[in-house]
């Protein structure tokens, strides 16, 4: 079953509201509101995550599961506001909306069935969306306003931990041994943060070689969960990892070190 009413519905309302927060009119009261004091659009938002907390929350029945489509919302949310053109916003909405479907949708039906693996592969996909938004937003934040470096560090960590920590428990139900694994990642893309923060390059291209470091060493934790780890695995996920990052560098602009 790939359609259920109440999921579309709650992914049309999504929809609606990044609508309406990316209008020039209510772009510029919400800019206006900024300007005075943070609090009351704050408030705004803090009122948009509840809403979405709770329909993430009733739909999958359980706390745990609730980290992804949180974090997939603040990503929208977030990388919305880096996007200057009305088309691409407008794109972007309706590709987010379908992702966030599909991601509550096979929280759905993993509620009834933790093994559904054509749910868990719905799953896997919104997880490198919801970690290619969060990457871009916390990179273009740190690349545009005074944030310190460990912080930025510090915040990609404890994403990529909480999102981990919710994909790997549904492989595996050792808590303990979810959680250090979990923690292990983390880490790992904390330390790949720093590397990449010497790199030449804009949040996006940036984001994306996270994406990839991501995708790799989130691929080895699977396998060694679903006990597939092997040798032949691992000499192919850094062969993946060399060749699209070479890729990835050799079609994007490289800046000028200033």
């Amino acid at each position: 079953m790939f359609f259920h009413a109440k999921i579309f519905l709650y992914s049309l309302i999504f929809l609606g509201i990044l609508e309406f927060i990316s209008t020039d009119l209510i772009s510029a009261q919400l800019g206006a509101l900024s300007d005075k004091g943070n609090f009351f659009i704050s408030l705004i938002f803090l009122g948009f995550f509840f809403y979405f907390f709770q329909v993430a929350r009733k739909i999958a029945r359980s706390l745990i599961m609730t980290a992804v489509p949180i974090f997939f919302v603040l990503g929208s949310f977030g990388l919305l506001y880096f996007i200057a053109s009305h088309w691409q916003q407008h794109f972007f909405i309706i590709l987010c909306a379908f992702v966030y479907y599909f991601i509550h949708l096979a929280l759905y039906r993993l509620r009834s069935c933790q093994k559904d693996q054509t749910a868990l592969g719905i799953l896997s996909a919104g997880n490198v969306a919801t970690i290619f938004l969060m990457y871009s937003v916390a990179y273009g934040l740190y690349l545009n306003f005074a944030i310190s470096l460990w912080f930025f560090m510090l915040a990609i960590m404890l994403i990529t931990i909480a999102i981990g920590f919710q994909f790997f428990f549904l492989i595996n139900n050792n808590k303990r041994a979810v959680l250090n694994y979990s923690v292990i990642l983390g880490l790992i893309m904390a330390e790949m943060v720093w590397v990449l923060n010497f790199w030449p390059f804009g949040y996006l291209t940036t984001s994306v070689c996270g994406l990839i470091f991501y995708f790799v060493f989130w691929d080895i934790i699977q396998c060694h969960f679903l006990q597939k780890l092997s040798k032949r695995r691992i000499v192919a996920n850094m062969v993946f990892l060399g060749v699209i990052i070479a890729i990835v560098l050799s079609s994007t602009r490289w800046l000028p070190a200033v």
